[in-house]
């Protein structure tokens, strides 16, 4: 596990995202939606947080591919340096096809968040063409939040579909925008895997993407900047201000909401 860090203490809050450092390049599009300054766009589409600073963890191959030891041994890793970089947020912004819920990997989520670190994580996207709908949390006790695609909630609640598991198949704990996000385009970004299409590139330097994963990065971004205001506040408490802010408006927080969470400039 190769890990990458740019660690100055500008304000003090660190966002961790869990992902790949690869050719398939999403991590440079979530980091881009958590805490990318825009400089390329003049602003236009800067990140949720740019201020927060990143400790990015592979766990992935060049090809996408890797497996819940290697999710778990990196929570692991953020938890015994979580003091040395100031780590508040954990974005995990990855997907599975276990038709369980891995114990090892709930334990070292849940070990986070009493740990005081916030950890945001996708609910996973709809399988339409099988029928399945995405797979719950990580942690159904509370222990994560867990994001959904605000295009994708019907899925969610579509009857006729079948569980992706055995577990309790619970909602999202929280919406976010997730289709058609413009953020960083990586240099290395691979066209000729599936789904990847040049005409999506946007302004030269960004590109649109769309799913649970860039939904995540979203509240993560907002949760750095709530932690930014509340420095002293419990992931509980975070999730408890998500929460209470996007009840008026169907459990969904868009860029706006977040902003006006933490009294910033909305531009």
């Amino acid at each position: 596990m190769r890990n990458c860090h740019r660690c100055q203490k500008k304000n003090g809050i660190f966002l961790c995202k869990i992902t790949t450092i690869t050719p398939l390049a999403p991590v440079t599009h979530v980091t881009g939606i958590a805490c990318g300054n825009g400089w390329l766009s003049n602003g236009k589409y800067c990140g949720i947080a740019p201020m927060a600073q990143i400790v990015s963890v592979k766990i992935l191959d060049r090809l996408g591919q890797g497996n819940s030891a290697h999710a778990v041994a990196a929570l692991r890793w953020i938890m015994d340096n979580a003091r040395k970089y100031n780590i508040r947020v954990v974005n995990l912004s990855i997907g599975t096809n276990d038709r369980k819920v891995n114990l090892p990997l709930k334990d070292a989520v849940e070990r986070l968040w009493r740990r005081g670190i916030v950890v945001v994580a996708a609910a996973g996207n709809p399988d339409g063409r099988n029928g399945h709908r995405p797979p719950p949390a990580v942690s159904n006790g509370g222990d994560v939040i867990c994001v959904g695609a605000w295009e994708d909630r019907a899925y969610f609640q579509t009857p006729s579909f079948s569980l992706f598991t055995k577990e309790e198949n619970n909602l999202p704990d929280i919406w976010a925008p997730g289709e058609d996000i413009v953020s960083t385009l990586s240099p290395d970004y691979e066209f000729s895997l599936p789904n990847r299409h040049p005409q999506n590139i946007t302004d030269t330097h960004y590109i649109r993407m769309s799913g649970a994963s860039m939904a995540t990065p979203l509240i993560s971004g907002a949760a750095a900047l709530l932690l930014e205001k509340y420095p002293r506040a419990r992931p509980e408490e975070i999730k408890h201000l998500l929460l209470q802010a996007a009840a008026a408006n169907g459990n969904l927080i868009d860029r706006k909401t977040c902003l006006e969470l933490s009294r910033k400039v909305v531009t």
